[in-house]
């Protein structure tokens, strides 16, 4: 091949590969950089937000991140916040923001910040180990969040034998501001299925809906994992007929794996977990195909909202 017609067929190709990656409107790195010295912390907020999102990609973005975030930069709290946060999504490009990281983590007076570099810090994993000292004494802070951001990085980082009993701790014995975000937390540890949902499935029975609800939720991200833990609680036998509807929950996160139990809580004393049951078996659409026939029958219940949810399901199911 000629050198001008090589040169001209491989030109579009050269063009492409050397376009810098972009976000949301099609907007490039250096764009979104450029949005952090805006005078407007909105703007400086949503450019360090879609710089986040943007993970490894918005790599050249980390100095400018790094400048946002800086003590001296008379940025606002909130906007330095989500630079921390960025920071933690770029990987292993931003490493060598990680000393930088553990000194924002000291900050006594912006919480915002504390808690995103204590989050950013986790996300890091292994490589944030010189971190682990400093996360151990925020286990001890008086912010619920600041306890949890830390736990949670210690479990990432090395699996610390101090950050699940932390956790558990929270869930079981915090009010609601501790026990939730404990909640939320523990649905990111499937490997510790095992310790953390007999805990969750406790949970359930919080006074706070809101912790009824996570504890639910991260049952459900537990996966079928959580099933051992459920059935040896007979979870769905619990006498709180509000309890069992959050057991319907958590098995509507956990795919088809869940359809048996679905189907006998259908059968239900309370309608509004047997209404339940059904719209978590519509959710799986194709996936609930064994529940045809339950669903069918459930069509005919004698609550009006059952047979509702019922049909909605079958439609869905049949792909209608």
């Amino acid at each position: 091949m000629k050198p001008l017609i090589a040169l001209i067929l491989l030109w579009p190709l050269a063009i492409a590969t050397a376009q810098p990656p972009v976000g949301p409107e099609g907007k490039a790195v250096q764009h979104w950089a450029d949005e952090l010295n805006s005078t407007e912390f909105r703007q400086q907020w949503h450019a360090a937000y879609v710089l986040g999102t943007l993970g490894p990609k918005a790599a050249p973005a980390v100095p400018a991140l790094h400048a946002i975030l800086d003590v001296n930069s008379g940025k606002n709290e909130y906007a330095r916040s989500m630079a921390a946060w960025a920071l933690g999504r770029i990987g292993s490009a931003a490493e060598p923001e990680i000393p930088f990281l553990i000194e924002t983590m000291h900050s006594t007076t912006l919480l915002a910040v504390r808690r995103s570099a204590a989050e950013a810090l986790g996300n890091f994993g292994s490589a944030a180990k010189p971190a682990v000292s400093e996360l151990l004494k925020m286990l001890n802070n008086d912010d619920e969040i600041s306890r949890v951001n830390a736990a949670v990085a210690l479990w990432k980082i090395n699996r610390h034998p101090k950050a699940l009993p932390a956790l558990l701790e929270m869930l079981r014995h915090g009010d609601a501001s501790q026990a939730y975000p404990a909640a939320v937390a523990l649905g990111q540890m499937e490997q510790e299925a095992e310790s953390i949902a007999p805990a969750l499935i406790e949970a359930l029975h919080a006074p706070s809906a809101d912790v009824r609800r996570a504890a639910a939720r991260s049952l459900g991200q537990l996966g079928k994992a959580a099933f051992p833990a459920l059935k040896k609680a007979k979870a769905l036998q619990d006498p709180d007929a509000d309890a069992r509807r959050m057991v319907i929950e958590a098995l509507s996160w956990m795919g088809p794996g869940a359809v048996p139990a679905l189907i006998a809580a259908l059968k239900d004393a309370t309608p509004a977990v047997r209404r339940a049951a059904a719209r978590a078996l519509g959710n799986l659409d194709a996936e609930a195909q064994a529940a045809r026939s339950a669903l069918e029958t459930a069509a005919s219940d004698p609550e009006e909202d059952v047979r509702a949810a019922a049909a909605k399901a079958l439609q869905r199911i049949r792909g209608e």
